[in-house]
């Protein structure tokens, strides 16, 4: 059972990984690294401290937060304790497997950091926002990321779906177990059962989701001309 559920992970693997150009290989090198995604931080940051600054730090570190547990989590415990390789460092099985300017990654890849912070980053500031606008871009970006995952070869859909479920677990707990209960007792002391959605009747949700088309089409357009090897 558990190898035909291996060989099925390959199988998809492949599958994901078996269309390739130099175009898109540029276009998922920028956008799987880390650089690109700067000014939708700065973004995300000026919104959340606009309307209310204290209001702002509660919930920059709630995000903090999340996206660290969601790190060690796939990184300090999953990676190695069930120390499954990478397709890239597979011995058996990296020959079949396209690798993106020779990037195979660190030595495991159960579960997969990137899908487990962009997914907890993604839930958690949907549920913040309560925009569904920004929540449809934001698991899109995080959706487009896990692939951009196993198109540079680097994850198994294995890895992905195990860092989704992560990232989706640890946002909702931290959500609704810390910041409704931090939020309660800071600013509507008791008073509400939720707190009021500050950010959700404002256009910051949607200046933020703006960002991440903005520069999705810079990707698209420019990835060309970007210098191949920043990551």
């Amino acid at each position: 059972m558990l190898e035909d559920l291996l060989e099925l992970d390959r199988t998809v693997l492949l599958f994901f990984n078996h269309f390739h150009t130099l175009y898109l290989d540029q276009v998922m090198w920028v956008y799987t690294g880390k650089i690109i995604w700067l000014p939708l931080i700065v973004m995300l940051v000026y919104v959340v401290f606009h309307r209310n600054w204290k209001e702002g730090i509660l919930a920059a570190l709630m995000i903090i937060l999340v996206v660290t547990i969601c790190d060690q989590v796939a990184s300090s415990i999953f990676k190695p304790l069930f120390e499954r390789l990478r397709p890239t460092r597979d011995p058996d099985f990296s020959q079949y497997v396209t690798i993106v300017n020779n990037y195979r990654g660190g030595k495991y890849g159960f579960a997969s950091s990137h899908a487990s912070n962009g997914f907890g980053l993604a839930i958690f500031t949907a549920l913040l926002f309560k925009n569904r606008f920004y929540s449809f871009t934001a698991v899109l970006w995080a959706l487009i990321t896990c692939y951009s995952r196993m198109y540079v070869g680097v994850h198994y859909p294995g890895d992905i779906l195990a860092g989704i479920v992560i990232g989706i677990i640890t946002s909702f707990v931290v959500y609704k177990y810390l910041y409704l209960v931090l939020h309660r007792y800071l600013f509507t002391k008791g008073i509400y059962s939720e707190p009021i959605p500050v950010y959700s009747h404002e256009n910051g949700a949607r200046y933020v989701a703006l960002t991440i088309y903005i520069l999705f089409f810079i990707i698209l357009v420019f990835a060309p001309l970007f210098n191949f090897r920043i990551h």
